[in-house]
């Protein structure tokens, strides 16, 4: 019995480590966040999966309310966080150990464009929310535009209501929910296949960095000296500005 129970712990913390249980946590929290939201005023949309015909794109969360449609993306990380906005990447610190991550800013764009591709419509910007869980802590964050937001999923509410300019009217809200619910992809093979493609693309995008390959561009990477120490960049900058 004392093996059994042993091996069942063992098994229970591998699982809680695994990326998807974090991720699981981390989306639960930012719904429990987001349900204090006024249901008169916002819709609120949960893992959405949609394509262009040429890509395919999931977005965690979707409010579409009185004033404006907010994309959320999450992010359940421990340690220090350190990043830019224009960075290619950002930085976890656990203690002594450091690891480099896709930069969400840039991240949740994508997921912008894919949604003004389905509303061309809608003229005003989209603003842009990066939940991270309370475990972590935002060391080192800069932020320059005022439509994006990094933040603990505590202060997703907040900030959401801090916008006071009615855009849409209740039933253009409802008309882009519905929408929005229609183009969402539920088949399961589809929602595989993309995070297929996001796991090959990452491999891609490692083994051209580790070629000294820009990841962006393809163009030589070079090593460069900024402010915060040595670096990375790509050759073709200003056109391309990869760092890392």
């Amino acid at each position: 019995m004392p093996f059994l129970f042993l091996l069942f712990m063992i098994i229970l913390a591998a699982t809680l480590k695994s990326p998807v249980v974090k991720g699981f946590f981390g989306e639960l929290g930012v719904r429990s966040a987001l349900s204090r939201l006024d249901k008169e005023d916002f819709r609120v949309l949960h893992n959405i999966t949609l394509s262009d015909g040429k890509k395919t794109t999931q977005i965690d969360h979707v409010v579409i309310g009185r004033t404006g449609i907010f994309v959320i993306e999450t992010k359940n990380y421990k340690g220090w966080i350190f990043g830019s906005e224009n960075s290619a990447k950002w930085t976890q610190t656990i203690y002594n150990s450091r690891r480099q991550f896709q930069n969400p800013i840039r991240q949740n764009y994508g997921h912008i464009k894919m949604l003004e591709h389905y509303f061309p419509g809608y003229k005003q910007p989209m603003v842009s929310i990066v939940s991270f869980s309370g475990n972590s802590v935002l060391k080192k964050v800069d932020v320059a535009s005022s439509h994006i937001h990094v933040l603990h999923t505590a202060s997703i509410v907040r900030a959401i209501r801090s916008y006071q300019e009615t855009i849409l009217s209740k039933p253009a809200i409802a008309a882009f929910t519905e929408h929005l619910e229609k183009a969402n992809i539920k088949d399961p093979k589809l929602k595989k296949q993309h995070v297929q493609t996001i796991k090959e693309t990452e491999h891609r995008k490692k083994r051209q960095f580790s070629a000294n390959i820009c990841p962006n561009c393809g163009s030589p990477l070079v090593s460069r000296i900024g402010k915060h120490g040595n670096f990375k960049g790509c050759s073709s900058f200003p056109t391309c500005r990869f760092t890392a």
